[in-house]
């Protein structure tokens, strides 16, 4: 996925501000899809050029002025084009440099190593936490009804997250009762 498409896809819903914008990369959907604010004022001047957006500038008592996007028809045609296109592969391609560490641990200590997955173990724990104030942002938006289809989907990704730091923290509870399995028999040589 392009962060133009999903910046289409947001646009979808309503008219927004770079900001606005911005704030829902950090919130509801940082789990997933993350964007700086640099890339996605970048993107958003490439799919005004591509008049797939186009933007008016609106003035403000007391504040700024503020550019506000909204999608052309031609941006909603390409952006319900790309939705029904689903790639061949749907797994992720992952490139992690916390497991490639681990990978090469064999030069580190046990002891190290162990710190590092309740780091990791940690994090995850944290990752649940967010999850739920995005759950709670979910059941927030159903309650309008522009956002009530909108929603179910939503779930779907959320029970996804959930998934993932289940699995994640399910995995490092082993590593933990692993390494320390080993650290016992080293102790026994």
């Amino acid at each position: 996925m392009s962060l133009q498409n999903a910046l289409l896809g947001l646009l979808n819903h309503r008219p927004m501000t770079g900001y606005d914008l911005k704030r829902i990369f950090d919130d509801p959907m940082e789990f997933f899809w993350v964007a700086q604010m640099s890339q996605i004022y970048r993107e958003l001047n490439k799919l005004e050029k591509k008049g797939l957006v186009k933007s008016e500038v609106e003035t403000q008592e007391k504040r700024p002025a503020r550019k506000v996007y909204q999608l052309t028809k031609e941006g909603k045609e390409n952006f319900l084009n790309w939705l029904n296109q689903f790639p061949d592969q749907l797994s992720e391609t992952i490139r992690s440099r916390f497991l490639m560490r681990i990978f090469f641990s064999s030069r580190i200590k046990l002891d190290e190593l162990a710190f590092q997955i309740k780091r990791y173990k940690k994090e995850k724990e944290e990752g649940l936490r967010y999850l739920n104030k995005v759950e709670q942002w979910i059941k927030d938006y159903s309650r309008e009804e522009k956002f009530k289809d909108d929603t179910f989907y939503w779930h779907l990704i959320v029970k996804k997250g959930y998934k993932n730091v289940a699995a994640g923290m399910e995995w490092a509870d082993e590593c933990l009762q692993l390494i320390e399995e080993k650290k016992r028999k080293d102790e026994q040589r």
